[in-house]
């Protein structure tokens, strides 16, 4: 099954925890909205979130690296919208959105490292005593598991994350493959 995703409560309290850290509240509430893998949403810079009046954009499309397929137009939760506003207004449209402290000398966002040990480091704060079951992809996993929880719909949840094929976001759930193709079966788009 891979990964563990964050559960909502997990979420709600790291949004409490990490609200005066810019990084953080951008990674937690950025990569649970999109719901991309660690090296796209690094590599976003802020024109992606923001307009060129600095008011955020309500939906977002991001051309993914290992498919090369652009994702489906993502609504921007009120959470980021927030963090957006407090935390990027200020910056120019063309920076890197997740820079961290030296950032200012080499120009390039955090790595994919400082991401995964910033997540290890928010499960502990939780008190999760098995940190190795989470990870970068555990961000990218909450909300669409979070959906899937509340719909079984899982064709929708392999669109939203721009999988190929039903097989695959089964496994990425943790569904077994017949009942995720059971529910894709009745779903006609």
């Amino acid at each position: 099954m891979g990964k563990k995703p964050l559960n909502e409560n997990q979420v709600k309290t790291l949004r409490k925890l990490v609200a005066d850290k810019p990084l953080q509240s951008l990674l937690l509430n950025l990569g649970c909205d999109l719901m991309l893998r660690a090296q796209d949403l690094l590599q976003m810079k802020i024109s992606s979130v923001m307009n060129e009046s600095g008011t955020p954009k309500t939906e977002v499309k991001v051309k993914q690296k290992k498919t090369g397929k652009t994702t489906l137009s993502i609504p921007l939760s009120p959470n980021s919208t927030k963090v957006i506003k407090e935390f990027l207004s200020e910056r120019q449209l063309n920076d890197f959105i997740f820079t961290g402290q030296m950032s200012h000398f080499t120009r390039k966002p955090i790595s994919t490292q400082q991401y995964a040990k910033i997540v290890k480091k928010w499960m502990k704060s939780l008190g999760v005593e098995d940190v190795s079951q989470y990870s970068t992809h555990s961000i990218r996993k909450s909300k669409p598991t979070l959906i899937y929880n509340k719909t079984k719909n899982v064709d929708a949840v392999r669109r939203l994350l721009g999988q190929s094929s039903v097989t695959a976001t089964s496994a990425y759930l943790g569904t077994s493959d017949e009942s995720s193709l059971d529910l894709a079966r009745t779903i006609n788009i």
